[in-house]
């Protein structure tokens, strides 16, 4: 099989980029705004991209409240789903 990326729409029934890291990390990326409002929001795209230092990336479709307070203050958290918390998430 052979597949091109820049070709829109994916002649296929799922994108083979977004299912390459398996099993996907679900989880929060709690934020901080610079007006002191705790932002709370669920993600599946994000994962470790470095060991030493520790770095850890999250994506999004379009410009989320998440990502504008992670660039404006420099910092974000990832916190990983529980079994127990799954139904919450």
């Amino acid at each position: 099989m052979y597949y091109d990326p820049r070709h829109k729409p994916i002649p296929l029934p799922h994108d083979p980029l977004t299912a390459l890291v398996v099993p996907r990390p679900i989880g929060w990326i709690s934020t901080l705004g610079r007006n002191g409002i705790v932002n709370l929001a669920p993600y599946s795209f994000f994962n470790a991209v470095a060991a030493n230092p520790p770095f850890v990336m999250f994506s999004s479709a379009g410009i989320k409240h998440s990502q504008l307070n992670a660039e404006q203050t420099g910092e974000f958290v990832a916190s990983l789903a529980t079994y127990e918390l799954r139904e919450e998430l």
